[in-house]
């Protein structure tokens, strides 16, 4: 765990009250409020880009359960509901994203098999030519197959 430190100081009586109600509202602690609240405006500087960007809103509703786990969760992590979601979010979009690059890359080994499929029939096909040869000395005592499902049926 990282080293820590004290920080301290006087803010006006307005602003202390606020912050102890939302303290309260979220079942905190002083801790964990005050290390987010300093994350978040440093976050804020380093991505001030970001706000630039469209950004989209995804909203969905969950049972009173799940609502209230996601809620423990964000309180335990120490941080805001939104960027917990946006994290979830974000990893299992890469999961999907990962399976799918997996699955995407069989189909060209695919094709290296068919081209193998391929010349492997080319063999086949010799082979055939070269049996006709010797089959149609002996023409008279067997039909020859005129197509390779004929030959297949035979072999």
């Amino acid at each position: 765990m990282a080293e820590m430190k004290n920080i301290c100081g006087k803010i006006p009586v307005e602003l202390h009250e606020k912050v102890r109600a939302e303290i309260e509202e979220k079942e905190t602690s002083t801790q964990i409020f005050i290390r987010q609240v300093i994350e978040e405006h440093f976050n804020r500087l380093e991505n001030k880009g970001e706000e630039s960007m469209e950004k989209r809103t995804l909203a969905v509703q969950v049972t009173e359960e799940l609502f209230q786990r996601v809620k423990w969760a964000v309180t335990k992590e120490g941080i805001k509901q939104k960027d917990f979601i946006i994290r979830i979010i974000e990893k299992a979009v890469e999961e999907v994203e990962a399976k799918w690059k997996e699955l995407d890359q069989p189909e060209e080994t695919d094709n290296l098999e068919e081209t193998e499929d391929t010349s492997e029939e080319e063999v086949v096909e010799a082979t055939e030519e070269e049996m006709d040869v010797e089959i149609s000395e002996d023409a008279e005592e067997e039909e020859i197959p005129e197509s390779e499902e004929e030959t297949e049926e035979i072999a």
